[in-house]
């Protein structure tokens, strides 16, 4: 395979096995480019996701899901987190596989594409400028953590305070049930919904995050994890599969289970399940700095942070 090798694209070919079985071939897949991702946006929303794959030669090397929405005589087009490598790609490669997608989805097409791109922060400007694309507001940070260590080392990592906390949410009585929908998910949407509308918060709805454990695979790619003290839940989490990867979803506390440190012990327990079951990695779900707390509990885990430059146009 050589940049000399003919480049093609082959759009809404591939079945739900076929994409996913690409996906688990990705050293880095993420959960806005799953199968079930898309899924759940065409329930919820008027996007319709179109998924690619593009090849040198005969050989697959790069995949891409996004999302397309009619708005009168205008197609407008989203990919978040995309395209996903499936090898490693020298950088004057991937503007070439891209070419063709940014050729296709252009502003003076009436076909504008939105494109918050999962490429290494010091090479995006660069290679979104060659494809014509010019940056419109910052792009995204999450906390990476590698699962790979035993779990010994796991906890050597944590943060100090984070650590503290942990041993005392282990100690204190507090029961996890793991749960992969039925009454605990209908409590995390119900809670996280309450949360939302409470404080105006634009994240996911609880018809989003219903939707998405609905498309997963059944019984294996959502883990909800419940904190119960005297039977009473007072926290949870949502946990995602995707390909060799997964992605803290979204959660949800409540007084009791801040005093006790409930999320500490969740996500522990979280990782060590994950790992159980051959998963690589765990992407926290998104660093914000105007939400100091969260970010610092996050990073608390002792995970490396991953920087996208910005959402494209």
């Amino acid at each position: 395979m050589t940049d000399e090798a003919s480049i093609s694209w082959l759009w809404d070919d591939l079945d739900r096995r076929e994409w996913t079985g690409l996906l688990a071939r990705a050293a880095a897949p993420t959960l806005e480019q799953s199968w079930a991702y898309g899924a759940a946006i065409e329930a919820v929303s008027p996007y319709r996701a179109r998924r690619g794959v593009g090849s040198i030669g005969e050989e697959p090397v790069v995949m891409l899901q996004v999302f397309t929405r009619r708005i009168g005589p205008i197609t407008l087009t989203k990919s978040l987190r995309g395209p996903i490598a499936l090898a490693p790609i020298e950088p004057a490669t991937m503007i070439r596989l891209l070419e063709p997608v940014a050729r296709r989805l252009r502003i003076r097409r009436l076909r504008p594409l939105f494109w918050l791109p999962e490429l290494p922060v010091d090479q995006a400007d660069r290679m979104m400028c060659a494809l014509g694309k010019r940056p419109m507001v910052r792009g995204h940070a999450t906390s990476v953590l590698d699962l790979s260590p035993d779990e010994a080392a796991l906890r050597a990592r944590l943060d100090g305070k984070w650590r503290n906390q942990l041993l005392r949410a282990e100690g204190s009585g507090m029961r996890v049930e793991t749960a992969h929908g039925g009454r605990f998910l209908d409590l995390l949407v119900q809670r996280h919904e309450t949360f939302r509308r409470a404080r105006r918060h634009h994240g996911h709805s609880g018809r989003e995050i219903a939707a998405l454990v609905a498309a997963v695979e059944p019984g294996e790619d959502a883990l909800i994890l419940t904190a119960l003290e005297r039977n009473d839940p007072v926290a949870g989490v949502l946990l995602v599969v995707h390909g060799r990867g997964a992605t803290y979803h979204v959660g949800w506390t409540g007084e009791a289970g801040r005093k006790a440190n409930a999320h500490n012990l969740l996500l522990w327990r979280g990782v060590l399940a994950l790992k159980a079951r051959g998963v690589a990695f765990l992407d926290l779900g998104g660093i914000d700095g105007r939400a100091a707390g969260v970010a610092r509990f996050k990073l608390g885990m002792g995970g490396g942070i991953t920087e996208l430059a910005a959402m494209y146009l």
